[in-house]
């Protein structure tokens, strides 16, 4: 297996991103945080793409972040993100989330990047990112809500006992806010 890793920059006018290996929670801050700082009005990104071909798996929080970067691009008025060549697994990941007419899949290589950044973890993992992320599936369908509802329930318990103040009914912090 691949170690966890994920690479983004950009192709021309296309963002990419390509997580390779079996993508879990520790590299979803740091990639939130890179690519908030992308996606802007006055960036010149046309479309975000995803190059799924090296990638084995992807947990709830990646997929997670997947729905917030739809929701940024859309808010931009660019198109749905494009998954190029996701696995079987992905695939079925996708859609038990149901997030299938969220995004557009390609069967087709994915544009490769210039030049780019490479992000390999170990960041520490806050439970309002957790949370956010996981809102952000939950919302997408009742089965979703059932799913993650122990998870969110513990989180905002989490955070609601370090006395910071959470909405549970709250949407999900917005990906373009900082």
């Amino acid at each position: 297996m691949v170690e966890e890793r994920i690479y983004f920059g950009t192709a021309g006018n296309d963002l990419v991103i390509i997580p390779a290996g079996h993508i879990t929670a520790t590299l979803c801050p740091e990639l939130k945080a890179k690519i908030q700082g992308i996606l802007d009005p006055d960036s010149r990104i046309g479309s975000l793409r995803f190059d799924l071909s090296s990638c084995d798996y992807m947990d709830s929080t990646f997929l997670g972040l997947i729905v917030y970067f739809s929701k940024a691009v859309r808010s931009l008025g660019l198109s749905a993100p494009v998954i190029h060549r996701a696995n079987a697994q992905c695939k079925s990941l996708f859609r038990t989330m149901g997030m299938l007419t969220m995004l557009e899949f390609s069967s087709e290589a994915c544009p490769s990047p210039m030049a780019g950044q490479e992000l390999v973890g170990n960041e520490a993992i806050s439970a309002g990112f957790l949370l956010d992320v996981h809102k952000e599936l939950s919302l997408l369908s009742a089965e979703n809500d059932e799913r993650f509802r122990l998870l969110t329930d513990a989180l905002t318990e989490s955070l609601h006992s370090r006395s910071e103040p959470i909405d549970k009914d709250k949407e999900p912090e917005s990906l373009l806010k900082d």
